[in-house]
């Protein structure tokens, strides 16, 4: 069963906040496999977009019930609606429809000053959020009971996601797509639409996956591709670059010049980025972690991992186990 992708689109909307998210979930169903079922609605059939444009042949919102497996974006608009004290007093019904869904456990998400309709309609109280950098202040000053933070690009808060504006809005998109399919879809994505893979700062885990992943040589991302899914028995560097059409020296040279890494650089960091997610798991053993991830030894894994976290696979496993 595909899952439903709903794109609430405001008087005045501005049109990437819209467009950007949607064409990532249309390529993250074919990439993945899982199609999204994607759903454009509005107050009414059509409704103005920045710009003397109109949108057309949008689903009336109130025909629309939202499920707990739904996800839904609210796209920003421009600052006549979402100031116009008549705009919110005649539609109640709309954020109580966007509160209704937050409570049925589906994903809520708002793109860009979006973030002011969920704040009417309650689902940000106690919660931190992104909005526009030109609008930070004022949503604070409107909605005190949120926390609106600077200078990030998304954030999460349970089931909301809230994101900075406009082309954030992709990032975003390709963020929960890599929750839901695994971090190589959400690469992937990323270099079909040829933006860089950004992280919010309030997202620790920046994976490995995605962070060298911000180039667009083809080649090296062959060699990734085969590195990730070849971990624990790596072909060495004249297979590697064979099985990518290049010469060792030729991938050599790409690899530092892409990813400031050597090749056998970003093979360490797969491995101890891997080891981290292994030791997380209930009845690990870090010699069993070492092996896995292709290592030599405990050893080896034990000195690396303290010299990159600045602290031991056991004392990790010690601090997960005590919850601290």
């Amino acid at each position: 069963m595909s899952t439903r992708v709903i794109f609430f689109a405001p008087p005045t909307v501005t049109p990437l906040d819209l467009i950007g998210p949607l064409q990532a979930f249309q390529l993250g169903g074919g990439i993945c496999h899982h199609p999204y079922d994607i759903v454009v609605c509005g107050l009414t059939s059509s409704v103005p977009v920045a710009g003397n444009l109109h949108f057309s042949n949008l689903v009336p919102y109130r025909e629309i019930k939202i499920d707990r497996d739904d996800i839904l974006f609210i796209a920003g608009c421009t600052p006549e609606v979402l100031h116009s004290a008549e705009f919110l007093r005649k539609n109640r019904a709309l954020f109580k429809w966007i509160r209704q869904g937050w409570e049925s456990g589906a994903t809520i998400c708002s793109i860009c000053t979006g973030s002011y309709l969920l704040a009417e309609a309650g689902v940000l109280d106690g919660k931190a959020c992104a909005t526009h950098w030109l609008d930070v202040d004022e949503l604070q000053r409107r909605y005190p009971k949120i926390e609106v933070k600077r200078g990030i690009l998304f954030v999460q808060a349970g089931n909301v996601f809230t994101s900075a504006g406009i082309a954030s809005g992709i990032d975003m998109a390709i963020h929960l797509i890599g929750l839901r399919h695994g971090p190589k879809v959400a690469f992937e994505m990323a270099r079909f639409l040829v933006v860089y893979l950004r992280r919010s700062g309030d997202f620790e885990q920046e994976s490995v996956y995605l962070k060298f992943r911000n180039h667009l040589d083809d080649v090296v991302h062959r060699a990734q591709n085969i590195l990730i899914e070849k971990l624990d028995r790596p072909p060495g560097l004249e297979r590697l670059a064979a099985q990518v059409g290049a010469s060792a020296r030729n991938l050599s040279r790409r690899f530092r010049q892409s990813l400031q890494l050597s090749v056998g650089g970003y093979l360490q960091e797969l491995r101890l980025e891997h080891a981290r997610a292994l030791l997380r798991e209930e009845g690990s053993k870090v010699e069993d972690v070492a092996h896995a991830c292709g290592f030599s030894g405990s050893r080896q894994l034990r000195n690396l991992y303290q010299a990159r976290f600045g602290r031991s696979p056991r004392d990790r496993k010690r601090r997960l186990l005590s919850g601290a």
